[in-house]
């Protein structure tokens, strides 16, 4: 396979996604909204295609002749369910939509979340075979897009990766963790257990997708037509699982200075997330912060096994996560976000 769409590609995955094809020789053609957004991928050698996830039309004309669909974009935050179920389970329908009317169909690869499958309870990573227990709006509206994507699993060649927390160049998110260590030399940990978490660079991602692309295995259907529990998912993730405290502290190494951790009832989370909830609607504008997210941070834990990807497809992280917080901060550092 040698020809992609991405979509979301001006995002920080879809961005980083089209680098990493482009250096493996890949053609790409990425599906952009703002032409002048899309400059840095022109520049790259991809082909840019002017479109949305609202349009149908529109993808399909970007994916006509492509191998691999890698369906990216999607929305994280939201100041309404329907708004998460217009971006990421509407869309992902007309992406899968485009995908069949399309002569020679692609394998398409969607990006959803370890949100879709929820958190992890009493110390064990969830697999791809768990039942889904999502929590939030966002997990639930990636669960029901992957659901919306499986209705076509039939006609289209399907697989599912499911990241935990993404961070590495370019990612506006992780950049605040950073930020407030610099300055403060506090990192905030989410009440007063251990709170475990799944981390994954981008790039260890996009190499993911690529083995998921070229020889994963792919969505099934039983006899009524429900997706196969766990048949064509996939978790990628570091080679190690972390607590929070952890990533502050590999955080502060990769600054050069301590991080110190800040316990933080979880009364202070639900009246910050509160507050920022209201200020969001206000300013029609989500923020970072909002009881969607504080139900996830007061989880039990957010840990996936990749196993399965490891024994099926042969990925490896290509580097630790103390080397991969290291070039996260030289990239915000060469580029003034630090």
């Amino acid at each position: 396979m040698s020809r992609a769409l991405v979509t979301g590609a001006t995002g920080f995955v879809g961005s980083n996604l089209v680098a990493y094809l482009r250096r493996l020789g890949w053609h790409v053609r990425g599906l952009v909204r703002d032409l002048a957004r899309a400059v840095p991928l022109k520049d790259l050698g991809a082909e840019l295609h002017l479109g949305h996830l609202g349009e149908a039309e529109s993808v399909e004309r970007a994916g006509a002749g492509v191998d691999v669909i890698f369906h990216v974009a999607g929305r994280i935050r939201a100041l309404s369910s329907s708004q998460f179920e217009i971006d990421n389970v509407v869309g992902t329908r007309h992406v899968m939509a485009a995908a069949a009317a399309i002569k020679k169909r692609p394998v398409v690869v969607y990006v959803s979340s370890l949100a879709a499958g929820g958190p992890s309870y009493r110390g064990a990573p969830r697999l791809e075979s768990d039942l889904d227990q999502p929590i939030s709006a966002y997990g639930r509206s990636k669960q029901a897009a992957e659901r919306a994507a499986a209705d076509f699993a039939g006609e289209v060649p399907l697989s599912v990766v499911r990241p935990p927390i993404i961070f590495g160049e370019a990612d506006q998110a992780s950049l605040a963790i950073f930020r407030g260590i610099r300055m403060t030399r506090l990192h905030p940990v989410p009440g007063l257990r251990k709170f475990s978490v799944s981390l994954v660079h981008v790039e260890d991602l996009c190499a993911a997708m690529v083995r998921i692309a070229e020889a994963g295995e792919r969505v099934g259907q039983t006899d009524n037509g429900a997706a196969r529990r766990g048949e064509g998912i996939y978790y990628a993730s570091a080679e190690r699982a972390i607590s929070y405290r952890e990533l502050g502290k590999l955080a502060g190494n990769a600054l050069g200075c301590s991080a110190i951790p800040l316990p933080v009832p979880r009364a202070v989370f639900w009246v910050a997330g509160g507050v920022m909830e209201v200020v969001g609607q206000l300013r029609r504008q989500p923020g970072v912060l909002n009881l969607d997210k504080v139900r996830e941070a007061l989880a039990p834990g957010w840990v996936c096994s990749d196993e399965k990807i490891r024994r099926e497809l042969g990925y490896r992280p290509a580097a630790t996560l103390e080397d991969r917080f290291a070039e996260t901060v030289a990239w915000y550092r060469n580029h003034g976000w630090l």
